[in-house]
């Protein structure tokens, strides 16, 4: 793999922290400087980011990830999901770049409100989606405010590995990044379960392995796993042969009673989407 990109270099990535639990810390040159405490509180949540978006925290069976909640709060125990990518970032102008460069071109369409704020891409990817040296994708180290129809400057962790002449791309943000309720109609990837009600535009940690309580939706079945429920926001449902479309989460592990649509009723599940 050729040098990456990286201004602020860390002699570590992973941390054991006396209390049993460990950090997996990824590069985010936008957060230079990050303090590791001794221990570390999974159910805490913050106004100012602590550790580089998807930071991995293990503590035995369980496992979590640091992520930046959306708008709106989201309660105790929900499946969540990542932000739904704008329709104005998917298959629109990107610049030539030569293999070996670090930066590339992407203008959003002007048509929705696809505006984004300085650095808010990244840690996210941009893929290229047609062209020259289409079927490639480069995470995204930083760039400036960039407003619709005008084109705006990435900069990249890895360098241009096939050079792009006359193209479209597709920029995506972070998965953790303003995570949302997961709706009953599925609309990004899931990313998690809250495991403390999250303040809106807050830092947290979303809990991704490991038995947790979780809302349901209908009848679980002990021992049988579980799948993204299709009628009540943030629930989980039975992996029925019928109804599988959006796929395995977890295993039940008590049964619990159907939420009706709310924080009402939860079960407890061990949760599998790593």
């Amino acid at each position: 793999m050729t040098v990456r990109n990286v201004t602020n270099r860390r002699r570590w990535s992973h941390v054991n922290l006396p209390e049993g639990m460990s950090l997996s810390i990824p590069v985010d040159d936008n957060l230079a400087h990050i303090i590791v405490p001794a221990s570390v509180d999974p159910y805490a949540e913050s106004s100012t980011q602590e550790f580089p978006l998807g930071t991995k925290l293990e503590y035995g069976d369980e496992t979590y990830r640091y992520a930046l909640c959306g708008g709106t709060g989201v309660e105790i125990g929900a499946l969540v999901q990542a932000l739904v990518p704008l329709a104005g970032h998917i298959n629109e102008v990107c610049g030539s770049a030569a293999v070996g460069d670090t930066t590339i071109d992407f203008t959003p369409n002007t048509a929705t409100t696809d505006d984004v704020t300085a650095n808010e891409l990244a840690r996210g990817y941009i893929y290229i989606y047609d062209g020259g040296g289409e079927g490639a994708k480069y995470l995204i180290k930083s760039h400036p405010a960039i407003v619709g129809g005008v084109s705006g400057v990435l900069t990249l962790y890895d360098p241009i590995r096939i050079a792009t002449t006359g193209l479209v791309a597709t920029v995506i943000h972070n998965k953790y990044y303003q995570f949302l309720i997961h709706p009953a109609v599925q609309t990004a990837q899931v990313v998690g379960w809250t495991v403390a009600a999250v303040t809106a535009n807050y830092y947290c940690w979303l809990q991704t392995a490991g038995s947790l309580c979780a809302l349901i939706d209908g009848t679980v079945v002990m021992g049988y796993p579980v799948r993204p429920s299709e009628d009540d926001d943030g629930a989980v449902a039975a992996l029925a042969d019928a109804a599988h479309e959006q796929g395995f989460v977890g295993w039940c592990e008590e049964i619990g009673a159907d939420a009706a649509g709310g924080a009402a009723t939860y079960g407890f599940i061990h949760a599998r989407l790593e």
